[in-house]
């Protein structure tokens, strides 16, 4: 088959853009044509995916999105494709990867004003289109994602379905793990004695940088904490007194994530909301203990193994801070073992495989 698959923006270090990758590297293998419509493309090019880029135009992320789907319309009407696969809410699909929580779900907090904003408007419109009778398959990340939707839109049975989560192999801990370790916190001058936190993601908004930085900052001098991702952590930094920012290696993206959660101690991931958050499975597999928050939707993965600890809404940044403490004072505890053992279970690394068997079978 001939398959689009779009996505607004690629580049290799989001959670959404390596489950496009890994999927549109399964598809490959099964010799299917695949195409990216995409508005910018970083990075490598993913081997025998040809991309076509979307020009858009706006003046406001709502706007050049809806452009983008417009712009994806287009492309639809020319492509002559079997399957048009959308890793955002866009009309015109045949399969939806639902990345992203429920819009409807997230205004409905929101005062009414606020609502009829364009910016709102032009989201619900979007997620309207995925939602419709005649819609997409939808593929929801967990069940608490599908449980937002229905609340909110009629979906028929065989409208949707849920997901595997999809793990690299490679995460997994690697039989030399103790020389690992002991090489990378050498680079990153970090003393065996020291304790080693890891906050990882892009966009350090969502993800609660400033609440891991708060709670950071109560934690003895013997931690350290290193950020990591695709996103500019100077403005959270501002302001901290100059002994505090000493103790945090600022990294950027990293192509050596698999090294970097060996050399560290514990996993701190108090994200606003998160559909999924596959570092968090990530950390588990790797035996790096986790701190996180019961707004990620697979938080409940981090309950299931044992592997950490999760922090329940709503959120209080003193439980946060308390949690951090004990757990600091105890590891690897529990923890790091019950992470490796769980991550011994081949369901964690098949949703490639999965999103394209969906993908081969839907009849729209």
């Amino acid at each position: 088959m001939k398959l689009a698959m779009a996505l607004y923006h690629y580049f290799p270090y989001g959670g959404l853009q390596r489950d496009f990758a890994r999927i549109a590297r399964e598809a490959v293998s099964r010799g299917h044509e695949v195409v990216a419509l995409v508005s910018d493309w970083q990075g490598e090019a993913i081997d025998g995916v040809s991309v076509q880029r979307i020009v858009v135009s706006g003046g406001s992320n709502h706007g050049r999105m809806l452009s983008f789907a417009k712009g994806v319309m287009a492309a639809r009407e020319t492509g002559e494709f079997d399957r048009v696969v959308g890793f955002n809410r866009l009309p015109g699909l045949d399969v939806y990867f639902a990345a992203d929580s429920c819009f409807a779900e997230h205004v409905r907090s929101k005062p009414k004003p606020l609502r009829w904003l364009p910016r709102y408007a032009g989201y619900l419109k979007l997620e309207q289109a995925v939602t419709a009778a005649d819609g997409p398959l939808i593929l929801f990340l967990n069940d608490d994602q599908r449980d937002q939707y229905l609340r909110h839109y009629p979906l028929a049975e065989n409208r949707y379905a849920l997901l595997p989560p999809g793990i690299e192999r490679d995460r997994q801990r690697p039989a030399d793990h103790k020389a690992l370790r002991q090489e990378t916190r050498a680079n990153l001058g970090v003393e065996e004695q020291e304790t080693l936190l890891l906050f990882l993601g892009s966009g350090f908004k969502v993800k609660g940088l400033d609440r891991a930085l708060k709670a950071f900052a109560v934690l003895p001098e013997t931690v350290k904490l290193m950020i990591v991702g695709n996103d500019q952590a100077a403005p959270y930094l501002s302001g901290l007194p100059e002994a505090l920012r000493r103790r945090i290696l600022v990294l950027g993206p990293r192509d050596d994530v698999t090294a970097l959660m060996q050399a560290a101690d514990l996993l701190l991931h108090p994200a606003y909301r998160e559909s999924a958050g596959m570092v968090l499975l990530e950390a588990t597999v790797a035996g790096l203990p986790v701190l996180t928050t019961d707004t990620c939707g697979y938080a409940r993965y981090v309950r299931e193994a044992g592997s950490g600890e999760v922090i329940a809404s709503p959120f209080s940044q003193q439980a946060l801070d308390d949690t951090l403490q004990k757990m600091v004072s105890q590891l690897p505890g529990p923890w790091q073992e019950n992470g490796v053992e769980y991550g011994r279970n081949p369901a964690l690394y098949c949703l490639a495989q999965t999103v394209v068997d969906h993908v081969e079978g839907w009849t729209p």
